[in-house]
């Protein structure tokens, strides 16, 4: 638990400079670093042999990240239509080129794989641009709206894990994770909403200039249904490494596997948090 607990406590610090450090490059890095370094990890688990494989899936990755995140900034007219086909036509003619040691599977789930975990995490950099959009919407509220991403991934994870570890009696998914339990996702929906309703409050009372016009008990119930869905996230992973029988993505966090291991539940998250924020600033303005 030791080595467990000083791997998040390090992984807290990068979190806490993604949220002071918005509107820096050091976003733009941190999430080009944690899609491809997934994406890798991901092809890894799948069995890919094939190098070329590797190196379209992660040009791939980097160029959606890219587009994701400075498209519409600098109103660029790319093709997406045509540059997602070239891409998959590409990934099958390498899968039939190299057929003996590329299966269909390992390519498709590369593919998949490469669409939607940079996908996922350009939502980070979507957020930021969300200033350049919508005039009501500060740089302050860009900067909690990171910060609440972050939260209801990671303090559902934190207080989930230690609350099953001290009253964890019933499980919540065995054949999927044995470990995690009924008493723990509680602990962890109920720790994230806790700070998540106090970090509101104590930024619309001395932070921002503009207060967000959401009730504490419309954050609470949001908080809530975030920190479900970043357990279904977790889940999900759980899911494919109990099917390709492994227990880490990786071995890079000590204590906590690999990469993909943190991105399970945030990559579930951001784009959550980007999408409601956006039809409830189009909606009420």
């Amino acid at each position: 638990m030791k080595t467990r607990v000083i791997s998040g406590i390090i992984g807290g610090l990068f979190g806490i400079a993604a949220f002071l450090l918005v509107f820096t490059p050091y976003l733009d890095v941190l999430a080009f670093a944690a899609s491809l370094m997934s994406v890798y990890e991901l092809m890894k688990v799948f069995g890919v042999k094939n190098k070329v494989m590797y190196v379209f899936a992660l040009v791939f990755s980097a160029l959606l990240i890219a587009y994701e995140g400075y498209g519409a900034k600098i109103n660029l007219p790319f093709p997406v239509g045509a540059a997602v086909t070239v891409y998959v036509l590409a990934m099958l003619i390498l899968m039939l080129a190299d057929y003996e040691h590329i299966t269909f599977e390992q390519a498709g789930l590369s593919m998949v794989a490469s669409f939607l975990l940079p996908y996922a995490l350009s939502c980070f950099l979507k957020i930021r641009n969300l200033t350049d959009e919508f005039s009501t919407i500060s740089r302050g509220h860009c900067r909690f709206l990171v910060w609440f991403c972050l939260a209801s991934a990671v303090f559902t994870d934190t207080f989930a894990y230690f609350t099953g570890v001290k009253l964890g009696k019933h499980k919540l998914c065995p054949k999927i994770s044995p470990k995690k339990t009924v008493e723990g996702a509680i602990g962890g929906v109920l720790g994230a909403l806790v700070i998540n309703v106090i970090a509101l409050a104590i930024s619309n009372a001395w932070l921002f200039h503009r207060p967000i016009p959401i009730p504490l008990w419309a954050m609470a119930i949001f908080s809530v249904a975030l920190s479900v869905i970043s357990m279904f996230g977790d889940l999900s992973a759980s899911t494919i490494k109990r099917n390709f029988g492994i227990k880490d993505f990786g071995n890079i966090i000590p204590g906590h596997g690999g990469v993909m291991d943190r991105m399970d539940s945030i990559s579930f998250v951001t784009p959550v948090v980007y999408f409601v924020t956006v039809l409830l600033v189009k909606a009420f303005g």
